[in-house]
């Protein structure tokens, strides 16, 4: 009876564990290939089995969403061109190039209707981080309707997360779609970011190095969950999961 008993307690100790280890989000997909695009998001879905994939978005001249950091090219060895002045069918021309850890990608740029079509066909989450673009932006978002009509179109509206640092654009975004789930991006964090957070019932996204666990417990007592990022070695990860993250976003770190 005892040994029963210990093996029942073994198993829930186990299983609270592993509920309590943070989600992984495969950063701009993964390291293999061209960050943001096809090759990336399908190696941090299929090679490292990231739960969740994050991805950028920049807006073309015809208004159109695509999965990149930049308005310019030129982490991909593009020079003088800027995506907001050239259309999307001029750009998926372009032959994007990149070197990561010694190793030579080459790809596309990636619309966001393929990223969501990736992410509904490996089950993934999208994490879907707005940088500043024409229609996106705190001063207009006059097309995060046509953005979010693509989530919608891939059946992704109750897992996609909207990610941003513009307070303005995720106001708009919890009063007009509120089956969205939302992520304020921070670099540092001061208690009225927490506060904001609570009142609009959005997470937080915080760079790992000013993470701490009282800054953790804080947000949690509010109902505020913590996502930490870049996340790229085991010990940082290891201090992330003490502190009780509950999100963690890397480029290539494997799930234990």
């Amino acid at each position: 009876m005892k040994k029963h008993l210990f093996i029942l307690c073994m198993i829930s100790f186990i299983a609270q564990s592993c509920c309590e280890k943070p989600i992984f989000i495969g950063h701009r997909g993964s390291l293999l290939g061209v960050e943001n695009t096809e090759e990336a998001f399908i190696n941090g879905a299929k090679h490292f089995g990231y739960q969740g994939l994050e991805c950028d978005v920049k807006t073309t001249k015809d208004g159109q969403c695509v999965c990149w950091h930049d308005d310019h090219l030129q982490r991909a060895g593009i020079e003088e061109v800027l995506i907001p002045d050239i259309t999307l069918d001029s750009l998926l021309t372009l032959p994007l190039t990149q070197t990561r850890k010694d190793v030579t990608y080459s790809a596309h740029i990636c619309t966001v209707d393929r990223y969501l079509e990736i992410c509904k066909e490996y089950q993934v989450f999208p994490v879907v981080e707005l940088k500043w673009a024409t229609g996106i932006n705190n001063n207009d978002m006059s097309l995060f309707p046509s953005l979010y009509a693509l989530i919608e179109k891939h059946g992704l509206v109750e897992e996609a997360v909207i990610l941003t640092s513009m307070r303005k654009s995720l106001e708009y975004i919890r009063t007009n779609y509120p089956q969205l789930q939302c992520q304020y991006l921070r670099q540092t964090v001061k208690d009225e970011d927490v506060q904001w957070c609570h009142d609009w019932k959005t997470n937080i996204s915080i760079q790992h190095a000013n993470i701490n666990p009282e800054l953790v417990n804080t947000c949690n007592e509010l109902g505020v969950e913590v996502a930490a990022w870049t996340v790229n070695n085991d010990s940082t990860y290891q201090r992330l999961v003490d502190c009780g993250c509950a999100f963690i976003t890397t480029d290539y770190l494997e799930i234990p």
